[in-house]
């Protein structure tokens, strides 16, 4: 079957893959005969792929074609949900059993960790953009605290990395420095926990005789709480002073420490917080395209309102972004900017409800 080159923005439904897509890296990211699916569309996007081979001859679209096409499953839960979760348990367990051997030797496994950082780049990849979704309502408690903070700052920041178009090689950096932003916090000394300075001091000297440890990780520890305007901490360090992936790692580890109470996620207060009152803070190249893919996401989550009724946020108001416009189920509109009695209690999600019903 003969093939031709194409522009990914010019793929239509129905086209197959006529040679295998690849990485940069050659990985192997869509097989051969793969039907196009609008999905599959989104994720040649993501990926940076700007051209493939499709066979020359029309294909019809086949249900069970395309290993991206969104799958249910008889429990309500998408293949893809169910994928997604257990490799993520399966990191954060790894990442568990590293940060427990760190708080008891003092020393870093890094081949341990580095293997955890990339399979948090991989799923990025493989997940595509439902991953955001899956993580902002689905923080799970299944380990410490301070372990899941970590993977998950590592994750937003591979998800930064790639909304900024890093390279493959500056992203796997960035996951690993993420990983490991707050690993002082495992070796602080119970006396000097109340310092908030003492975390990031201890973990610089935790990381600074690491063997092939990059040098980019060892700034991002000590950087992430340094703020744009000077008034952060350790050093008081400012803009273009302070790494690029230190500046990343400050807007993943606001963003995730805010949003999250125990088991429920609502994100969009710290959006709003982000936005008005830390603007000299954050490097603003960084945080506005992050606030404006966070905002994407969201369109058409549910939400659960605070006088108990359920909808779905259809329209951000660009001045009050934790203020959305609302559609209940029964069809009603709630513009929340201009009501003072009812806001967002939290995200929902349906897959999730479904697994623990």
């Amino acid at each position: 079957m003969s093939t031709r080159m194409i522009a990914v923005k010019e793929l239509v439904p129905g086209m197959a893959i006529g040679e295998p897509v690849l990485s940069a890296s050659g990985k192997v990211l869509l097989g051969k005969d793969v039907v196009i699916a609008p999905r599959t569309i989104s994720l040649l996007t993501m990926w940076n792929v700007s051209h493939v081979f499709v066979s020359s001859e029309a294909t019809s679209p086949s249900a069970n074609s395309d290993p991206e096409q969104t799958t249910v499953r008889e429990d309500g839960l998408t293949e893809e949900f169910t994928d997604f979760f257990k490799e993520y348990d399966s990191l954060v367990t790894t990442a568990v059993h590293s940060f427990d051997f760190i708080r008891n030797t003092k020393q870093i496994p890094i081949q341990e960790l580095k293997e955890t950082s990339f399979g948090i780049y991989s799923t990025v990849l493989s997940t595509g953009p439902a991953i955001m979704d899956y993580l902002l309502v689905s923080d799970y408690n299944i380990a410490d605290k301070i372990t899941r903070h970590s993977v998950m700052v590592a994750y937003i920041s591979t998800i930064i990395g790639r909304k900024l178009k890093l390279s493959d090689a500056q992203i796997h950096v960035l996951c690993l420095a993420g990983l490991l932003h707050d690993i002082g916090k495992l070796v602080v000394p119970k006396d000097a926990d109340s310092d908030p300075r003492a975390h990031v001091i201890h973990g610089a000297k935790l990381l600074q005789y690491v063997p092939s440890l990059p040098q980019e990780v060892l700034l991002s520890v000590l950087q992430h709480h340094e703020y744009m305007d000077g008034s952060g901490f350790p050093l008081g360090s400012a803009n273009e002073k302070i790494h690029l992936f230190a500046r990343i790692i400050a807007v993943a580890d606001l963003f995730h420490q805010h949003a999250y109470s125990g088991e429920e996620a609502n994100p969009l207060p710290v959006l709003e917080y982000m936005t008005k009152e830390l603007f000299d803070k954050l490097d603003q190249g960084v945080c506005q395209p992050f606030i404006r893919y966070i905002r994407d996401c969201l369109i058409n989550s549910p939400v659960l309102l605070s006088d108990g009724r359920t909808g779905l946020i259809i329209f951000f108001n660009t001045n009050h972004l934790d203020k959305p416009v609302i559609k209940t189920q029964s069809g009603t509109i709630i513009d929340l900017a201009t009501t003072k009695t009812i806001f967002i209690k939290r995200l929902i999600n349906q897959e999730y409800l479904a697994s623990a019903n």
